[in-house]
């Protein structure tokens, strides 16, 4: 039979791996996608991704040897954290090879996916995050559905007309807009929007401004060699 990865569920048990936010979510799908653990770990990301990692494999009763697949957050969100988790899942496949086999979703749509899902019949909304002084990541929703992740500058926010969401990604260079209703980052509730995670051959992450994804490789800066 053949297979395809844009259809075929993540091997189990995975690990999903989320440094977006201010704090590290860790987690361990088993068959069906059940939960076999989850755990938060608040702090910096560099200080707090590895003990939310060995928290949440200990509660599972699991190694990362046992690990067949990798969920992992593209962001948008904390640079550093994501980077942090980028680097640790490419090391840690290279070490297990058999649990290389990559999915991705984005924090800025998994949350305006879970808004659909607490607001039933929502029309049209508009979601945004934190990206720089003036400028602000979005997702637009209409007829109960999320879009792509887009740039949104200060004009577009002042003049949408529907319901205006903001999510808390990072220290914020700007007030979010008053009319704004703030929720939360809910990586705990990804099995409520389980077709989000789609496959990649690598561990890719979002860049904010483009419309492509730029893959982010864990590797020293080393000077370039004399001619």
């Amino acid at each position: 039979m053949e297979i395809h990865p844009s259809t075929t569920p993540p091997a189990s048990p995975t690990l999903i791996i989320d440094g977006s936010d201010s704090v590290v979510f860790v987690g361990v799908l088993g068959l069906n996608g059940n939960w076999l653990a989850r755990s938060k770990q608040a702090g910096a990301p560099l200080e707090s991704l590895f003990p939310a990692i060995e928290a949440t494999l200990d509660a599972a009763q699991l190694t990362l040897a046992d690990i067949r697949s990798f969920i992992y957050c593209e962001g948008p969100g904390s640079v550093l954290g994501l980077r942090l988790c980028a680097m640790a899942i490419e090391t840690w496949s290279r070490l297990h090879p058999q649990s290389a086999h990559y999915y991705a979703y984005n924090s800025l749509q998994l949350t305006a996916a879970l808004i659909c899902v607490d607001t039933p019949g929502l029309d049209q909304a508009l979601l945004i995050s934190d990206w720089k002084k003036g400028t602000w990541n979005a997702v637009k929703i209409r007829n109960g559905q999320p879009s792509v992740t887009e740039v949104a500058d200060d004009a577009t926010i002042a003049n949408w007309t529907g319901s205006l969401y903001h999510l808390p990604q990072r220290k914020g260079w700007q007030q979010p807009p008053a009319k704004a209703t703030t929720v939360e980052y809910r990586p705990d509730r990804l099995t409520e929007a389980f077709h989000m995670p789609q496959p990649t051959a690598t561990v890719e992450l979002y860049a904010s401004g483009v419309n492509v994804f730029q893959k982010w490789t864990p590797e020293r800066h080393r000077a370039p060699t004399p001619s």
